[in-house]
């Protein structure tokens, strides 16, 4: 990818997509903690087993590899931001199944149908999240597209922190399911919202990948570059490592912990404060430091967090991986986006966008899933030394990957 394509926005243009995209994501950062933050321990209480949390942390990113598949689909959509915005629709509606399987609250087979209602809610998600990745490039220059995921986040955690404690608040405040129904339905609403907005932004004529549109014609020219050979296979084992966390200090807050709805409220809350307080730092570092140089850094702090939780903490000290998670996933996430943007072809980008959701998709479930293992034949403790583990050595390969040299081209040789 190059500065050439730097033009096919006018800057006007430019400027109004940064502001929708503010927009959008404030809405989208309501919505979202409305609901998200309190899925697992209405899982819980409704009787969910470990495994059901695993599938829980899994499902966003297999539902990712999954939607991936459909991406020569997707790039064939004549109109593909109305194809979105349908996907993003039904996907926000979908949060309403959560308030019916509530709304008839009991059941021995309560906490299947509330994993299944998840299941189903990211299909459609995931699917419009990959068109919206690949209408980014069209949306906005490389210059500007740093500066874009920044404000975007920054509005979403700065809004989340004032919608998740009153949820959690109001949550306590109300005994039994309704508390669940009340946000359930209100993050429904806000979904809509954020769906209004989305119809708003203005693609510039970026050109699709059409020609190549296929897997088999796309993945052996892909297999070619190697900056995005060596980024993916430094991807899958971060996030092998990454989503290992995920249901094991959920079973560790509530069940040894014994947190509840306020607890969990206060965790969301530190971590959208301290991605707040991070983003702009991480996003200054990233204006005087290139992106594949600051990214293992990222990486590697972020094994901070599960190396916490190897302490046996208390819910108050608990917080402390809330902020070390904040700090370091605030440049992750920012990061992690803008560098693979710089790796994937011009010509293929939504092909390789979608290889590498595919790839991370899987690794990341599977790391979920194989933490339910790890509880069962070894400890929780098992799980939170393998994540912080896996997260250093995928630091250490986000390194190797861009070893060989800066361009955003790779050279075209047969091994890793």
């Amino acid at each position: 990818m190059d500065d050439s394509s730097s033009g096919s926005t006018p800057i006007s243009e430019e400027q109004y997509n940064l502001k929708v995209n503010a927009l959008n994501g404030v809405l989208k950062g309501a919505g979202g903690q409305l609901v998200n933050p309190f899925l697992g321990i209405n899982a819980i209480r409704l009787g969910a087993p470990n495994i059901d949390l695993g599938v829980i942390s899994s499902i966003p990113y297999i539902a990712g590899g999954f939607a991936a598949l459909l991406s020569p689909w997707l790039i064939r959509q004549r109109h593909l931001q109305r194809t979105t915005t349908w996907l993003f629709l039904v996907a926000r509606l979908s949060i309403l199944l959560f308030a019916l399987i509530d709304w008839r609250d009991g059941g021995k087979h309560a906490a299947l149908w509330f994993m299944l209602a998840i299941v189903w809610s990211n299909l459609p998600g995931a699917l419009a999240t990959l068109s919206w990745q690949s209408m980014t490039t069209a949306l906005f220059s490389p210059m500007l597209r740093s500066r874009a995921v920044m404000w975007r986040q920054w509005g979403m955690s700065g809004i989340g922190v004032i919608v998740v404690l009153l949820a959690g608040w109001a949550i306590n405040q109300e005994p039994g399911t309704h508390g669940y129904i009340a946000i359930y339905v209100l993050g429904a609403l806000l979904g809509l919202a954020e769906v209004a907005v989305y119809r708003r932004f203005r693609p510039g004529p970026a050109p699709l990948d059409v020609p190549n549109a296929t897997w088999r014609k796309a993945l052996p020219e892909l297999w070619k570059h190697r900056g995005l050979r060596r980024f993916i296979v430094a991807s899958l084992v971060f996030y092998y490592g990454w989503l290992m966390l995920w249901p094991a200090s959920l079973r560790y807050q509530v069940s040894v912990d014994h947190a509840s709805n306020g607890w969990m409220a206060i965790y969301t809350a530190v971590n959208a404060i301290f991605t707040l307080a991070a983003l702009p730092i991480w996003q200054r570092f990233n204006g005087r430091l290139p992106t594949q140089r600051l990214l293992p850094w990222a990486s590697v702090l972020m094994a901070l967090t599960p190396a916490i939780y190897l302490l046996h903490p208390s819910l108050s000290a608990i917080i402390w991986a809330n902020v070390t998670g904040g700090l370091s996933g605030a440049g992750f996430n920012l990061l992690i986006n803008v560098r693979l943007m710089e790796v994937v072809p011009d010509r293929l980008r939504t092909m390789a966008v979608g290889a590498n959701t595919i790839a991370t998709g899987i690794m990341g479930g599977v790391g979920a899933l194989s933490a339910v293992a790890f509880i069962h034949f070894g400890s929780l403790m098992t799980v939170f030394f393998l994540s912080a583990l896996l997260r250093i050595v995928g630091g250490g390969l986000f390194l190797w990957a861009s070893s060989q040299g800066f361009a955003m081209k790779a050279s075209i040789r047969p091994s890793l």
